[in-house]
């Protein structure tokens, strides 16, 4: 025989919207209420009809959610929250990472668009394909980051690395250093905080890791090579890092040195991740839950309201969580 969601609910004495708010994991749900609903779920092994939800609605209650790498401990904390805040709201995630790569990401698209996905969720995009993916009838967001051409929910970038220029610049540092990919909006924002009050970067003080380091391993490799051929004559008392990953690396490097974080070099990290936390790495801190929810409501405005404008940009406040990888006055 089977059992509907009219069923277990006559079994468990609630209405069937309580039922489907059980399932689909809302809130405010009684808990007693809540309780015979999984009890009775448990014992009749009811399994919810997907299929069937998606004919009656025209809608597969699915987000494909596009992943550029899993390296990152940041999108590792912030693909946990969305995949929980997703199921809250009644939907679930299908994840495909892309490794960076242009085409895997463009197949990772087509794929949602094959699986008949309601909207898409990229963090963050390459850029080469913003385009068509633009273009598509799919709502999609980017996340962590901002495109003019589609709607995207992401830091200000500038203002973070001003944030960061600003407390170097306040603990007394004269000398500074950056450590990323290609110059970006971070890197933008604190050149910009330094010139802004009568201070330069120096070019040679840029450490930069190719865009392939995905893994501790390489980006440890890229700031080696920077630190060898330095040697003596590193020419900057902190840095900004991209990410935590990269700040945590720069500091085991300097450290096997004979160096002192942050009695000799200060360092700010991007991110705020555990890591960070861990290791007492102060960094640039982007909302999880705040990144989450502002994208998935954008999102599923455009679904379920069938909502049609211009793309819209949202950018969030950057705070700096300080540690003590830069907690000295110089």
């Amino acid at each position: 025989m089977k059992i509907t969601m009219k069923e277990i609910a006559r079994l468990a004495n609630v209405s069937q919207s309580t039922v489907s708010r059980v399932i689909n994991g809302n809130k405010g749900v009684n808990e007693e209420a809540a309780k015979r609903v999984i009890e009775v779920i448990e014992k009749v092994g009811f399994i919810p009809n997907k299929a069937a939800q998606t004919l009656k609605r025209s809608r597969s209650h699915i987000v494909g959610v596009l992943l550029t790498e899993t390296y990152n401990p940041y999108f590792v904390e912030l693909i946990d929250k969305l995949e929980s805040e997703s199921r809250k709201r009644g939907y679930n995630i299908l994840l495909h990472v892309s490794n960076r790569n242009p085409l895997v990401e463009w197949e990772s698209v087509q794929n949602f668009i094959a699986r008949q996905v309601d909207g898409m969720i990229i963090i963050p995009s390459g850029g080469y394909n913003i385009d068509r993916i633009s273009k598509l009838s799919i709502p999609s967001v980017v996340m962590t980051q901002n495109w003019e051409a589609i709607d995207s929910v992401g830091l200000d970038h500038v203002l973070a690395g001003k944030i960061a220029a600003e407390k170097f610049i306040l603990s007394g540092h004269k000398t500074f250093g950056f450590i990323g990919t290609t110059p970006d909006d971070k890197f933008l924002g604190f050149k910009s905080g330094l010139y802004e009050n009568g201070l330069e970067f120096k070019e040679k003080n840029y450490i930069r890791v190719q865009e392939t380091s995905t893994d501790n391993f390489l980006i440890r490799c890229d700031i080696n090579a920077y630190l060898e051929q330095a040697g003596e004559a590193i020419d900057f008392t902190c840095a900004f890092a991209a990410n935590d990953i990269m700040a945590l690396e720069f500091i085991r490097a300097v450290e096997e040195k004979g160096m002192k974080v942050p009695e000799d070099i200060s360092i700010i990290g991007f991110d705020d991740t555990y890591l960070a936390k861990i290791m007492g790495i102060s960094s640039i801190n982007q909302p999880i839950e705040k990144m989450v929810n502002t994208t998935l409501q954008l999102l599923l405005d455009r679904v379920e309201n069938e909502i049609s404008s211009k793309p819209v940009q949202i950018k969030l406040n950057p705070t700096l969580v300080e540690r003590k990888s830069s907690n000295l006055i110089k």
